[in-house]
């Protein structure tokens, strides 16, 4: 039993030191970081309004990008924003985009400093570059520290590039599973639906990448 213990806790010490480990933004105030996101909020999308289910997942936002021991999760995995069309998803993370740069937030990977910059990428863009410029055209999204991939789910499930055939997504994410990088993402669908359309071995990275935060709400882009 001792030697499970050294080989499990030597198992652990390689990830951390391979893989994420976030840096600690504290204090703050969360009155504040949601006054600032509001703002930042409106200054996107003039629509959108902090009503209390809102609210409730920008504090679990503040909570991660703080690196707030407090956050019901995991800090070393990324973000999955799950929720019907229309409740924000990809705003959000357009937001906190924004929110982040305030203190600079960073996070390590192999043992350096990155920023918490991302860019947020539509699957089908991922899909057309695929298409495109085959394995090469997707290879940014395979290796960069940390990205956003928008709308997953809603991608074709089986594209070509001449002799090429692949799932796209399902291969990004897998690399990046594979290279322990920071992932964020949104999707339309619970995760019972992703588990209909993806195979288990995706799903499975996907628990591994993501911390799941689920969205509710009317899409506040239709009027009343």
């Amino acid at each position: 039993m001792d030697t499970i213990d050294r080989i499990l806790g030597g198992m652990k010490n390689e990830l951390m030191t391979s893989g994420n480990r976030r840096v600690k933004y504290m204090p703050y105030s969360m009155d504040i970081a949601l006054s600032v996101i509001d703002r930042i909020g409106k200054g996107i999308d003039p629509a959108f309004t902090m009503t209390p289910p809102v609210s409730e997942v920008y504090k679990q936002l503040v909570q991660y990008f703080h690196a707030d021991p407090e956050f019901k999760g995991e800090l070393d995995k990324g973000l999955l924003l799950m929720g019907p069309t229309g409740t924000g998803k990809t705003l959000a993370m357009q937001i906190m985009a924004k929110y982040r740069t305030i203190d600079d937030t960073k996070f390590i990977i192999n043992n350096r400093l990155y920023r918490m910059n991302y860019d947020i990428i539509d699957v089908n863009r991922m899909v057309n570059m695929f298409m495109d410029n085959s394995f090469e055209g997707i290879e940014i999204y395979c290796n960069r520290y940390l990205i956003c991939i928008d709308d997953i789910g809603t991608e074709i499930e089986q594209v070509k590039h001449y002799g090429n055939v692949l799932d796209v997504v399902s291969h990004v994410l897998a690399e990046r599973y594979a290279n322990r990088l920071m992932t964020f993402g949104t999707t339309n669908f619970p995760i019972k639906v992703l588990e209909q359309k993806y195979d288990d071995r995706v799903i499975s990275r996907m628990y591994a990448l993501f911390n799941f935060i689920t969205m509710t709400g009317k899409d506040f882009r239709k009027p009343l």
